[in-house]
């Protein structure tokens, strides 16, 4: 029998003890693979989710400024808000006219059927605008032409559709020219809009644009207007947030000292919520992945002292042969640590093999970090030698002649 001295030689020796025990091995180090896969796929999950978000609201106009009534917000449960004043046409044109605002549009939404000779799909959006709406919501025109201020102003009876409607309502002929009946009124298609596909599943496409006076006229000027500003360029959005803020608050007569009437929100905005929302999440389920990885470190340590007592005799030879304490403390540490570590590589294969999963059956760009994959190795490192010590110091104090008569 040797004595390992080198921690090469101990690792190796710890090695085949464990494998003299493969199955008790492996169930002492399930908790340590259960707590790494739930951190490494979890983790991979929420870099997807948030990599998701943060592509698709910047697809629908990551410099656009969104003037609502209420700040974008994500609630659980009942959520009262104070009435507020509707916000108008009028209102509109006050943000279009700050200096640092490029552009501005209205917004009015309505659910509505449509229907083409004997066709009728539906309910589907109808949005109520002007001219600069498809450039602030990155809409391209495929066929056609946009609105125009001379629409608004003359409230027209034109219609502008997405490219669904065209694709449903339509099918291969050519709407431009046509007449489609929005509710119990005809309107002439000017235009088709270009395909910007789905958003969270839900298509950008089915839409119909219209303009805002004419929305007004025939649905009614009772709701808020929602107002889409885009600022001159992306370095100058903080500056025409507070110009749109200070020219509002003149213009619907809010006093100095009074909260606004009115939310400016921003895809950053939202991107951010979630992001505290999925970090949150992402800690809770550390919590139960440390539980995992606390659970399997005192599985360990009660393993490692029940090999303690079996090998008494061995530890006893050891030491009439010349082992010394600190060979003896190293011997068994080195087989703690290599049990967190082999189940620190299971997990974060496991882990691994998940967000691959993912990332195959789901639009989520699930992907690890190398950072965190190192964390998983290390902490199960710690853990094996934090469970560990105990058995190897219980192990490193045994009387060589006590030991050498342990039976």
């Amino acid at each position: 029998m040797t004595i390992p001295s080198g921690w090469g030689e101990r690792v190796a020796t710890a090695y085949g003890a464990l494998r003299m025990h493969r199955m008790r091995s492996l169930l002492t180090i399930l908790g340590i693979v259960i707590g790494i896969t739930t951190v490494i796929a979890l983790q991979a999950l929420v870099n997807g989710l948030n990599r998701t978000v943060e592509t698709q609201f910047k697809s629908i106009g990551a410099d656009m400024i969104s003037v609502n009534l209420y700040e974008w917000g994500i609630h659980f449960g009942p959520h009262k808000r104070k009435p507020r004043k509707p916000l108008t046409m009028e209102d509109s044109e006050t943000v279009g006219r700050c200096p640092s605002v490029r552009s501005a549009a209205p917004t009015i939404y309505e659910m509505q059927q449509l229907r083409y000779r004997a066709k009728t799909i539906g309910p589907l959006t109808i949005c109520g605008t002007s001219e600069p709406y498809a450039r602030i919501e990155n809409y391209g025109v495929a066929h056609g032409r946009f609105l125009t201020d001379a629409d608004v102003a003359r409230a027209r009876w034109v219609a502008v559709i997405g490219h669904d409607v065209q694709r449903d309502l339509f099918g291969l002929e050519d709407p431009v020219g046509k007449k489609l009946r929005i509710a119990d009124r005809m309107y002439d298609v000017i235009g088709v809009l270009s395909s910007r596909g789905a958003v969270f599943g839900e298509s950008q496409d089915n839409l119909v644009a219209i303009p805002a006076s004419t929305f007004q006229n025939h649905f009614g000027k009772q709701r808020s207007v929602n107002i889409s500003a885009l600022p001159v360029s992306r370095a100058k959005a903080e500056v025409a947030k507070e110009e749109i803020r200070i020219a509002l608050r003149r213009a619907r007569r809010v006093q100095p000292g009074e909260p606004d009437d009115f939310a400016l929100n921003t895809a950053d905005q939202l991107i951010s919520q979630f992001k505290q929302l999925t970090g949150a999440i992402f800690a809770a389920m550390v919590g139960i992945g440390g539980l995992s990885l606390l659970v399997g470190g005192i599985g360990i340590m009660n393993i490692m002292l029940v090999s303690v007592t079996e090998r008494t005799r061995e530890i006893g030879i050891r030491k009439a042969l010349g082992a010394r304490r600190r060979d003896i403390r190293g011997q068994f540490l080195a087989e703690a640590v290599l049990l967190c570590v082999a189940g620190g590589v299971l997990g974060v294969s496991l882990g691994l093999g998940l967000a691959a999963l993912v990332g195959k059956v789901s639009p989520l760009d699930a992907a690890v970090t190398p950072g965190t994959v190192i964390l998983g190795l290390v902490f199960s490192s710690v853990v094996g030698i934090a469970f560990g010590l105990l058995p190897a110091l219980r192990a490193a104090r045994l009387n060589p002649v006590d030991a050498l008569w342990y039976e």
